[in-house]
């Protein structure tokens, strides 16, 4: 934090002058006493302080410790006009209000030295940091005052007085400067609950030719992100899938309809999304598409932008491409929230541009910025951010609309992250922005064309990804990971060593079921039991008869549910053969009823060795129970299109159950591993790093990021550096 030309001291001392300047009054106040003089001194400190207090903030009430001086002076008046106490206690009065206002105004959760050093930081004093730092100093004060209405009450000496006002002072300019350094190093390190050293991945190793240097466990968008880069980097790596198909939830699979065309008497294919459609950061200078080209596969006739429809309690809306367009359509239909409407997409456009700035920098990756003297620099450049980044996303939202029904409309995407609103941060929503500010896009071929492209990276690079290969175990030693355990479909085990390994696989199945237990430290075990599976959901998946004229998305959503419309076959033809579309329908579920559909509902949706839950999921019970389902979902989707059952040529539900069974995620998740706070990128385990929607969210974009930061957990500077 401490640059050369000093200015933490400087500004440390010009928040110590303006406190000194604000009271002025109290030294006035004690000379006058001193001289005899104490009810015209403490006559002029309220007349000065409510004056100061009139000129900065109109007929507002003063925050807490601007009234409690005021209350001070007010006491010290009353005590000389109808009491007989001495005029020197009336010091202990003027001193002990003081105390007081200090303690208030901390309880309150606003210390008070922090309005003044807010001149000197801006942005930065909204921080948890200054906060805590405003919150000492004001104790410190607070007691300082405290000490000095027992001193002047007992009639204490006055070097009793004085050294207490100088230990304050020297206090007051050098701790917060200690104190600012200390707290900003801290958070240019980033998290570093396991802060264990990066290994030297591009170090010679004796045993060369029978070691990877990055074995990469799961090929989801987030695991082929971290291994492409890594391959980039020039480090050998090894990709193991234990799907028959790169992706994840983003790819897609083939059905052919029993029916034939009518006319010609062709077959009829279609092809569906696993769950990816609508995807951010393609944008010029997007996330997604500045790793694609970094890695020389973006291409741009691949990619077509989405349009969006909304279907709320009846009332249709679709949505303009220029988000201000947008704002002014809410705001029509809405007149009564147009200012806040307007207010809120302002404060949400700053935030979101705060959020990514520092992207240029880290190859189109965000993140904080590095050192204390840039983070300072972000929060005064960035104060809305600073304030609102880990506050609940419902109170951004509050802050500027009262009508539920308008909030509703404004946190009509949620659905792309949780089943749970209420979990949401400001940071966690405001990306979703994202698709208003720069739109949300469709690979043409599908969402497993993104995993394709990262294939071919990796491969280009000398790495490899291997399929139908399931991770058994990883191999640790002495709390390290040194490789890990694969076995081929019905093959034997075998052991592939690696230097450093990222799991990309569900997070509570990696830290459950890989980890060996008996060489797993203590931490791994306690973050292991503050991890929940995130919501599941229900899909449909349909061919149909005829085009759709619409918008290839829509969200719909009335009192007896919500569901969203992704009609692919709107943007690429490739879909369905002419005069057919592909309409697929999802309903999030939360993890307590997700859990609900499997057998044993004990195993808490955990993995069993049965992964397929073959004569389960044939059961009539089953059957019954998911046909039920994707009816609602259906009945709802005709919101929007009244006659979809009677298009309808193939069918195919997909419950918690299948989720589970294809991607191996606790619960049959379909948005990572949530817990009750962040999920650090390192692990417990040394050299095992995290990639995936349990760091950073769901969503392609975020699984991205989320590869990118764990390729650079291995290789510290690499998104900084120019590609390979």
């Amino acid at each position: 934090m401490c640059p050369s030309d000093g200015r933490p001291r400087r500004r440390s001392m010009k928040t110590f002058l303006r406190i000194k300047l604000f009271l002025v009054p109290l030294p006035a106040f004690l000379i006058a006493t001193a001289q005899g003089h104490g009810f015209a001194g403490a006559l002029a400190g309220l007349v000065w302080t409510l004056g100061a207090s009139v000129l900065r903030r109109g007929l507002r009430p003063p925050p807490p410790f601007e009234a409690s001086l005021v209350v001070g002076f007010a006491l010290a008046i009353l005590a000389l006009t109808v009491t007989a106490l001495d005029p020197g206690r009336t010091v202990s009065l003027v001193m002990g209000s003081l105390a007081a206002g200090a303690t208030v105004s901390i309880l309150h959760g606003r210390p008070w030295t922090a309005g003044f050093s807010a001149a000197e930081f801006g942005g930065a004093s909204a921080t948890p940091l200054f906060i805590s730092i405003n919150t000492a100093i004001s104790a410190l004060w607070g007691a300082l005052f405290a000490w000095l209405a027992v001193a002047t009450w007992l009639a204490l000496p006055a070097l009793a007085h004085w050294l207490a006002v100088a230990a304050g002072a020297v206090a007051s300019i050098v701790l917060p400067r200690l104190l600012v350094a200390r707290g900003l190093r801290r958070m240019a390190a980033g998290d570093t609950r396991h802060a264990w050293p990066s290994p030297d991945l591009h170090a010679s190793s004796a045993a060369a030719g029978e070691v990877v240097d990055v074995a990469v466990i799961g090929a989801g968008i987030g695991g082929l992100t971290a291994a492409a880069l890594l391959a980039d980097a020039g480090l050998r790596v090894e990709v193991f899938e234990q799907h028959e198909v790169p992706g994840g939830f983003a790819h897609t699979w083939l059905r052919r309809a029993r029916a034939c065309d009518p006319e010609n008497g062709a077959s009829l294919a279609f092809r569906f999304d696993a769950g990816v459609h609508d995807v951010s950061g393609w944008h010029p200078g997007g996330t997604v598409r500045s790793v694609f080209e970094r890695l020389g596969i973006a291409h741009e006739d691949e990619w077509v932008r989405l349009d969006h429809r909304y279907v709320f309690d009846g009332r249709a809306i679709d949505v303009p491409r220029d988000w201000r367009a947008w704002v002014e359509r809410l705001a029509a239909e809405f007149p009564h929230e147009a200012a806040g409407l307007r207010a809120l997409f302002a404060d949400i456009h700053a935030i979101h541009e705060a959020m990514f700035s520092t992207a240029a920098e880290r190859g189109g990756i965000p993140g904080t910025p590095g050192t204390p003297q840039a983070l300072l620099a972000f929060a005064r450049r960035h104060p809305l951010a600073v304030t609102w980044l880990d506050r609940p996303w419902q109170d951004l939202v509050a802050h500027h609309l009262r009508d539920p029904a308008v909030q509703a409309w404004v946190c009509a995407l949620a659905g792309y992250l949780s089943d749970d609103i209420t979990r949401l941060r400001v940071r966690d929503f405001v990306p979703l922005f994202g698709y208003y500010f720069n739109g949300g896009y469709y690979p043409l071929g599908g969402s497993g064309l993104i995993a394709q492209r990262l294939v071919e990276a990796i491969e280009a690079r000398g790495g490899r990804v291997h399929l139908r290969t399931a991770v058994t175990r990883i191999v640790t030693a002495q709390g390290t990971a040194t490789g890990v355990v694969v076995r081929r479909r019905n093959g034997p085990e075998q052991t592939v060593r690696a230097r450093a390994v990222v799991t990309n696989a569900d997070l509570r199945q990696s830290l459950t079921r890989l980890l060996p237990q008996d060489d797993a430290p203590p931490e791994a075990r306690i973050a292991e039991a503050h991890l929940q599976a995130s919501c599941s959901a229900i899909g449909v998946n349909l061919a149909v008869k005829g085009t759709l004229d619409m918008p290839p998305v829509v969200h719909v959503a009335d009192a007896s549910g919500a569901v969203s419309i992704v009609i692919p076959s709107r943007v690429d033809p490739g879909c369905a053969p002419a005069g057919y579309s592909t309409v697929e329908l999802l309903a999030l579920m939360r993890p307590d009823e997700a859990h609900t559909w499997f057998a044993d509902a004990s195993t808490d949706g955990n993995l069993t060795e049965d992964h397929d839950h073959r004569a389960y999921r044939r059961s009539a019970p089953y059957l019954a129970r998911k046909q039920a389902a994707g009816d609602r979902l259906i009945a709802l989707a005709r919101l929007a299109i009244p006659d979809l059952e009677q298009r309808i040529l193939f069918r195919t539900d997909a419950s918690p159950l299948t989720f589970q069974r294809y991607a191996w995620t606790s619960g049959g998740g379909i948005y990572g591993t949530r817990s009750d706070g962040m999920i650090p990128t390192k692990s417990a385990v040394r050299n095992l790093v995290v990639a995936g929607a349990a760091t950073h969210g769901a969503g392609i974009e975020a699984v991205v990021i989320s590869g990118a930061f764990a390729a650079e957990a291995l290789v510290p500077g690499l998104l900084a550096r120019t590609a390979a």
